[in-house]
């Protein structure tokens, strides 16, 4: 049996994309086969594979011994994952001599993502269906960083971006290379990977990234590669520091902090050093977020909190900062953080 766009899109999520998108999908894809009685995946297994029956009858046993049949005539059954978890919570077996799609799990992540945002585009990088030219715009607009940008900067902002054209499967920034342009996915599908290849994010039209390098002054920290052709905004590093970055960089002292925590606002110091780094010395009720934390923990984090970075992590402090901000909260940068240390 071929791998074939059709067959594909007998199954979810992948009946929900179009064919040009669905072609990415049979690169990650094979077809395995399975005698009566063989065991297909055992319950309680790390799977680096998604299991689609495609002909045969297989039992699902649970922990509890409940078994579900499943068998390739029923449609309504046989079309989604046979297992939707790693480790899996089911036992595999064949009932009868079966075949099954198996897919990439981390590549059928991305999948995931994108059917349930919504996307939809065409192999030339065209916007989704019922998107205007400069919808990138408006979502970048709406994000919540923006909203603390002056309206001048705005308007040179859009003046200043440049239009940049990308193949599919072009690597836009890789890991461990310099910083020098802010970018803003204006149409196509991109991914962001970690040094083995991992995917930890997907980007659509309206996404932003390459922006903490620039703050920091670093080297990138994933890489990012386009799934279909498409194009990119960027903007030069200076610019970016200029328009974005400086605006939105607000200071505060200790005495000042100290002065409205006692008109009874509401502040949190935060500090992004390593928890060696504070081991012997920190500022007083500061709670230690390690910079590499911090994404995983935003969501954890009070909007109706002002959070403070102490400025005693150099280059992490900003990058900090910035998250905070992108992400919709108020951040402070505490000046002299490090005058006002005290022993653990």
């Amino acid at each position: 049996m071929e791998i074939t766009l059709e067959l594909l899109a007998k199954f979810t999520p992948f009946n929900t994309l179009p064919f040009e998108y669905l072609n990415k999908v049979i690169d990650k894809a094979s077809i395995k086969k399975f005698e009566k009685g063989a065991i297909v995946f055992k319950r309680g297994r790390e799977l680096n594979e998604a299991f689609y029956l495609l002909t045969g009858n297989v039992d699902l046993i649970d922990a509890q011994f409940a078994v579900e049949s499943i068998s390739s005539t029923e449609k309504e059954l046989h079309r989604f994952v046979l297992h939707s978890a790693s480790p899996t919570q089911v036992s595999a077996i064949a009932k009868s001599a079966v075949s099954v799609l198996t897919v990439e799990r981390d590549f059928l992540d991305l999948v995931m993502a994108w059917s349930e945002s919504g996307h939809e585009e065409s192999s030339e990088g065209a916007l989704p269906s019922g998107m205007e030219e400069g919808d990138w715009m408006s979502s970048l607009l709406a994000s919540p960083l923006f909203n603390k940008i002056p309206p001048g900067n705005i308007s040179q902002l859009f003046a200043r971006f440049k239009s940049y054209k990308t193949q599919a499967d072009e690597i836009v920034l890789k890991e461990g290379e310099r910083g020098d342009y802010f970018y803003v996915l204006e149409t196509g599908s991109a991914t962001v990977l970690d040094k083995q290849g991992n995917l930890l994010a997907a980007l659509r039209p309206g996404d932003y990234f390459g922006e903490e390098a620039l703050v920091g002054d670093t080297t990138r920290n994933a890489t990012v590669k386009m799934l279909t052709a498409g194009k990119l905004m960027r903007l030069v590093k200076e610019d970016f520091i200029t328009l974005l970055q400086e605006p939105v960089r607000r200071f505060i002292t200790y005495e000042e902090l100290q002065l409205n925590i006692a008109k009874k606002g509401r502040y949190q110091i935060i500090d992004v050093r390593l928890p060696l780094e504070r081991r012997f010395q920190s500022v007083p009720f500061s709670r230690n977020i390690p910079l590499n934390q911090l994404r995983k923990t935003l969501p954890q984090l009070d909007v109706a909190i002002t959070y403070v970075v102490a400025d005693d992590a150099g280059r992490r402090t900003d990058v900090a900062a910035q998250l905070l901000n992108q992400a919709g909260f108020d951040a402070l940068i505490l000046r002299d953080a490090s005058l006002h240390q005290a022993s653990n």
